[in-house]
């Protein structure tokens, strides 16, 4: 069974809290009007009790007054609801009575209560209140006065009350809870918006985003969460399709090479010197392989943002000599001469640190001129962190492939020989892990590649190459 809907939910939900209330405020005008039509109707009998007596108390001064009898009936003229009725203490029959529930058995003596109201309900279905009072009149014994009002006109108030109450609450109610359900329907359009969008994303459509302005606070939150979780989704497709185009970008022509050389070799018999240079080239094609695939793991390890685990102080001017001594040899076959100045210590990873400066002294001895020096610069800023400059002497970069050079497989000049293009894309990312700051410059014959280090890192939780990576690793020429 399909779950209700949010807006039908909250349709019901204000139509139950709005039935209770409606319940509970017809209940208490009902019993307000009940007690104040009681106590008007006390009030009138009280009234109109006074204003009897007060008209035989005036009649034995005045002989030409009507006999009590007819005092009592011009009191009630008019008052087709007033009943009037006398009894004397001594006997159970009325001497007189007036109005259609005058001689009723519940006024007889034997059946009054000790209370000076009566509230009683008559066998022909009227509901009635009586009040009553002594009376004295000359030359008769001790009397009652009973004063009765028909309250019919009271009972059809209250019935009628009740009947447009039960009439006009469904029909109340349920416009309530329309509008309620068209509330509540509207207030959810943004996530219908969602979820429109959600449907139209891809893996080739990620660059849909939830329109956040103009929402309530709580939708807006949700929107920005939601837009965040697809620039990362779309980032981390971005990375899967840039790995998988490196891979089939770098790999297919060393592939292609082996697979040509071996069917070459494999066309005709041939001696064993052939065999064995055909063996020793497919060697070292295939340890190129083997580095570039380790490269791009890196990369790809490096692009996923995993915060750095192994950080540590690192002594920079130490890693530098221990990078230096791994290419010495290489140096000086070269004529080049390695020179590290300064000290630095920074917070990081030490084998990522050894790897940048490995890759800046590899390249810097590879594109050198012969007989001159590579200089690594060492340097602390007051604020904390510092900077390690890698300089050599030799062509100068083109300013308009300096902005180029920390691109992958990227290759200064569109050499073919030298390294697999992916030193200074590693070089990039390992800075970018760091928090750091990787910048190229080349004038005047000197080629200058500088990382600098933040005093503390803060873990990368967010990147976009395009964006974040540019700022970060921007070349300058002056």
């Amino acid at each position: 069974m399909r779950p209700m809907s949010l807006a039908l939910r909250l349709g019901m939900i204000v139509t139950s809290v709005g039935l209770l209330l409606a319940i509970i405020l017809v209940v208490m005008v009902y019993s307000v009007l009940e007690r104040e039509l009681d106590k008007r109707a006390v009030d009138q009998l009280q009234a109109k009790l006074g204003q009897i007596q007060h008209s035989l108390e005036e009649r034995p001064a005045n002989p030409t007054k009507a006999p009590w009898q007819h005092v009592l009936a011009d009191a009630l003229l008019g008052h087709d609801e007033l009943s009037v009725t006398v009894l004397s203490a001594e006997e159970d029959t009325p001497l007189y009575g007036l109005g259609s529930h005058a001689y009723a058995d519940e006024l007889r003596p034997g059946r009054w209560p000790d209370a000076q109201t009566l509230a009683w309900h008559s066998d022909d279905g009227h509901d009635l209140l009586t009040i009553r009072t002594s009376l004295t009149i000359p030359s008769l014994p001790p009397l009652q006065l009973l004063l009765s009002q028909d309250r019919s006109s009271d009972r059809f108030l209250l019935d009628a009350f009740l009947r447009a109450a039960l009439i006009s609450l469904p029909i109340l109610l349920l416009l309530i809870g329309a509008a309620a359900w068209w509330t509540g329907y509207q207030g959810l359009a943004p996530l219908r918006h969602f979820r429109r969008t959600a449907r139209a994303i891809t893996t080739r459509q990620l660059t849909l985003r939830v329109d956040d302005t103009n929402l309530p606070a709580e939708v807006a939150d949700l929107a920005i969460a939601l837009n965040t979780m697809l620039e990362r989704l779309n980032t981390g497709v971005q990375q899967l399709d840039r790995f998988a185009d490196d891979v089939a970008h770098e790999l297919r022509a060393p592939l292609g090479i082996l697979i040509g050389r071996t069917q070459m070799v494999l066309s005709r018999k041939r001696d064993e010197a052939t065999y064995q240079k055909a063996l020793e080239d497919s060697l070292d094609e295939l340890d190129r392989l083997s580095r570039i695939v380790a490269d791009m793991l890196l990369l790809a390890r490096l692009d996923s943002h995993e915060p750095l685990t192994s950080l540590s102080q690192v002594a920079v001017e130490q890693e530098t000599l221990k990078v230096c001594s791994l290419f010495e040899a290489y140096a000086e076959a070269r004529e080049i001469e390695l020179v590290v100045k300064g000290q630095l210590q920074v917070e990081g990873d030490k084998l990522m640190i050894q790897r940048a400066l490995s890759n800046l002294l590899s390249n810097a001895i590879r594109h050198a001129y012969p007989r001159t020096a590579v200089i690594v610069e060492l340097g602390a800023q007051e604020e904390g962190g510092g900077w390690a400059a890698v300089i050599n002497q030799g062509s100068p970069i083109d300013p308009d492939e300096l902005s180029n050079v920390f691109n992958r497989f990227y290759r200064a000049g569109d050499q073919p020989t030298g390294g697999s293009g992916l030193g200074l894309a590693i070089v990039r990312a390992i800075m970018i892990s760091h928090r750091g700051l990787v910048q190229a410059e080349s004038h005047n014959g000197m080629t200058r590649f500088t990382l600098t280090f933040p005093p503390a890192i803060t873990p990368v939780t967010n990147f976009d190459e395009q964006g974040e990576a540019e700022a970060l690793c921007s070349p300058t020429n002056r």
